[in-house]
């Protein structure tokens, strides 16, 4: 890309399977591919150009788009693979379905540009203005479907138009060079073919393939998008380390935090501690810096390679070189690999998270990256920031939509004891380190580094929340960020959505409630609860399967799936539930408010939607919630107790669960089914819906 000049480069057969966005050097490359290793398109740009990258889509293993700012105009490229010349019609049409798919994400306002290999020959006779009269060889039927196709959406075919030396006009040579032609293209809207300098095929560029790259230069203008501020991470581990670091923290924290004492409000109490902790975490610890990756490719390597491309003339000499040049690389990313694995080692007990992101680098493990493109309801494809914002607030509206009614009254004596330094203490070290922080960005670490002080004031906090039980605006805020579930996804419903709290607010929830909800759960019950795992579930079934096969007992099993369960939990219900119980007023008055409060906004590209109220569900990301789904679920599968079932070792069972999935049990199939009938009528009382689609 550097000696050719090039700033964007489509590539068509990647082999590459999935989809998602790549680091490449100094490069960004974007790629979609099937579930094997055949066709796959990609786009490569330039870190000037990632600047200006607002969305991209991939529509398929043989078309992706991209989205760039552009001023005034943005602009889409789409890179394709179109079939070859021998695919059946129904390929043929079906890439061309995904090519209009691929228009339809983009406005019709916006420059486009569709390149790649089209496997099509478009002959050498101008056609209006499509094609220009600098083609090869003859029209084949693929050429004219896609003269058709520039027709219908008023494309012009630009490495037609320009005069080239011959060399500079054939796009792909077959086996042993005895047919050269044209079969790659990059077609521009016509209405913008005065923005096209020249555009040619270089056949100088050294890529080990049958085709030559095809360039275009436009003169186009992109737009650098400017990115909001997120939240900086900062080398929180060096207030255990550092010394120095740790005291001018702890002083500066000080004499912030005196000013405080006088303030009973919890409101503004979490303002002044918010507000406290992040000026000083800006001025005195530093910031992380950004670790370079040291790449296997050499200086010896790529002379070698520039030797290779001036050498296509002569084939023994090219074919030397080429073994050479496979053999220093093999060589070169065998040695980079050990000293990787070297460095893995090193940091095993030092830096997990680093270690962890250094095998994905080594091994070349993709995750599904988000495109940050997204679907309407009516399945058109948003790629403009403030749409796809505004979809998912949308979405996570209705998906947490309820007719609840005004806060239940709180029915017992909200005169509990405070919350004591100790177990404030306790709860923050029972915390994990290094993860995400919440709305307030605040780590975990920075209240802990601060010993009595910082437990001091956490307390001080709590128990203003909990003698009023008045929740922090900031506290009951929650972020959900979207992770695809497959690659490529474009629906809202294909993401899982992680919230973000913030940590005091899991503080909180640790102190209280938990040893009041937890006797009120099933044995049953293998989910979330102590000592109680997945396997033990799995042996328990197991061997209720091998004692009706001893005793030549039937057991009818029936495999329940809810449908989002813990999202769809009404709030109202619960919380009757939780009114019966012997828990302190205290602790229900500010669960209530915690839930009636609670708002949650979506993080897409580093950017929020707007904040929508939550009417519904348990709290994601609250260590509560598991509890809190278990005793809600415990009023569905109670009705069954005395119901039909088996026997085993003198007790009555008729269901086995993991949270939400749960096993019923029946000696014949008509049993089965009166239980199912009973869990599906008591689980539609409670909003719960099972969900008959899953496989």
């Amino acid at each position: 890309m550097d000696r050719m000049n090039l700033n964007i480069v489509g590539h068509a057969e990647t082999r590459w399977t999935g989809a998602a966005v790549a680091k490449v050097d100094n490069n960004v490359f974007i790629f979609s591919g099937g579930s094997t290793h055949e066709r796959g398109v990609g786009i490569l740009f330039d870190e000037s150009i990632e600047k200006s990258l607002k969305s991209w889509c991939p529509v398929s293993d043989r078309v992706v788009v991209a989205k760039f700012a552009g001023k005034p105009l943005d602009m889409g490229i789409v890179q394709v693979y179109a079939p070859t010349s021998t695919a059946e019609e129904e390929e043929i049409e079906q890439f061309y379905e995904d090519l209009d798919k691929a228009m339809k994400c983009l406005k019709s306002q916006d420059i486009k540009i569709v390149m790649g290999d089209f496997n099509a020959k478009v002959g050498s006779e101008r056609v209006e203005n499509i094609f220009g009269p600098w083609g090869i060889g003859e029209e084949n039927e693929r050429g004219e479907r896609l003269i058709e196709w520039c027709k219908e959406n008023g494309f012009m075919i630009s490495n037609t138009w320009y005069q080239n030396h011959p060399r500079r006009q054939w796009t792909w040579m077959s086996p042993g060079d005895r047919t050269r032609n044209k079969i790659d293209f990059i077609l521009v809207q016509d209405r913008f073919r005065n923005a096209i300098k020249t555009s040619k095929s270089m056949p100088g560029a050294d890529c080990d393939s049958d085709h030559v790259p095809v360039m275009c230069k436009l003169q186009v203008k992109l737009k650098k998008i400017r990115k909001p501020k997120a939240h900086s991470k900062f080398q929180v581990e060096l207030l255990k380390s550092d010394q120095e670091i740790k005291e001018q923290y702890s002083i500066d924290i000080k004499n912030k935090f005196a000013l405080l004492d006088s303030i009973t409000e919890a409101e503004t109490i979490w303002a002044n501690i918010k507000d406290s902790i992040n000026e000083v975490m800006e001025t005195r610890i530093p910031k992380k810096a950004k670790k370079e990756h040291k790449k296997w490719m050499n200086k010896e390597i790529l002379e070698l390679m520039e030797e290779r491309r001036k050498s296509k003339s002569d084939q023994v000499k090219y074919k030397m070189l080429n073994k050479e040049v496979k053999k220093k690389c093999n060589e070169a990313k065998e040695k980079w690999i050990n000293e990787q694995c070297q460095e893995i080692e090193q940091n095993q007990h030092l830096d997990s998270k680093y270690m962890h992101s250094k095998i994905k680098e080594v091994s070349g493990k993709q995750s599904c990256t988000s495109t940050n493109c997204i679907k309407s309801k009516d399945g058109t494809v948003l790629m403009d920031k403030e749409d796809v914002l505004n979809r998912w607030s949308e979405y996570i509206g209705e998906l947490f939509k309820d007719n609840r009614g005004e806060r239940p009254a709180i029915k017992k004596n909200t005169d509990g004891p405070p919350i004591l330094k100790a177990e404030v203490e306790a709860a923050i070290r029972k915390m994990k380190r290094g993860k995400a922080t919440g709305p307030d960005g605040i780590p975990i670490e920075i209240i802990l580094a601060l010993e009595k002080m910082g437990i001091g004031m956490t307390t001080k906090l709590l128990n203003a929340i909990y003698d009023s039980g008045a929740i922090p605006e900031d506290l009951a805020k929650s972020v959900f960020i979207a992770l695809p579930k497959i690659p490529g996804a474009t629906e809202c419903e294909l993401h899982k959505t992680i919230s973000l709290m913030s940590h005091i607010t899991k503080v909180l929830l640790m102190l209280k409630m938990r040893k009041s909800l937890r006797p009120e759960i099933a044995k049953t019950q293998f989910g979330f609860v102590p000592d109680k795992e997945t396997r033990n579930a799995i042996f328990t079934l197991s061997m209720l399967m091998e004692r009706c096969i001893e005793v030549q007992k039937d057991l009818y099993i029936c495999f329940i799936d809810y449908s989002k369960a813990f999202d769809k939990v009404k709030h109202e219900k619960l919380f009757e539930m939780l009114n019966q119980l012997d828990i302190d007023g205290k602790d229900l008055r500010v669960l209530r408010n915690l839930y009636w409060d609670q708002t949650a906004a979506v993080r897409v590209g580093g950017e929020l939607s707007e904040y929508t109220n939550i009417k519904r569900g348990v709290r994601q990301g609250c260590v509560m919630s598991p509890d809190l789904f278990n005793l809600y679920s415990e009023v569905v599968l109670r009705n069954l107790d005395g119901s039909e079932g088996l026997k085993a070792n003198g007790e009555h069972l008729n269901n086995l669960r993991y949270a939400d999935d749960t096993s019923l049990l029946a000696g014949s199939e008509e049993d089965l089914q009166r239980l199912l009938n009973i869990v599906v009528e008591e689980s539609e009382k409670l909003g719960l819906s099972l969900n008959v689609k899953k496989d």
